[in-house]
């Protein structure tokens, strides 16, 4: 099973660090959400190199990023048998 990264929004919020979205080496794939002041994973984009979770866990300190299997994601994408819907209010 293919593994992504899944931040906890919680612990990230609290921290509004934003290291992990600059040492991802996949381009759009952890963005900032200014609104919810937590990063967020565009999951159709992590190719599953555990970057930001060394990152989170290893220079800041604050662990609010693991990998979980793709099928397991609960961050606003539906995983479908022909790829991924996003489930954000207003977006269809």
């Amino acid at each position: 099973m293919y593994a992504v990264a899944d931040i906890d929004v919680d612990v990230c919020g609290s921290t509004k660090c934003r290291l992990c979205t600059q040492f991802c080496p996949e381009s759009n794939t952890i963005q900032f959400d200014n609104a919810r002041n937590s990063a967020y994973v565009s999951v159709d984009r992590c190719k599953g190199c555990e970057i930001c979770v060394g990152v989170c866990d290893d220079l800041a300190k604050h662990h609010a990023i693991k990998m979980v299997p793709i099928n397991e994601v609960q961050s606003g994408f539906e995983l479908r048998l022909v790829g991924f819907k996003q489930s954000i209010a207003g977006l269809h």
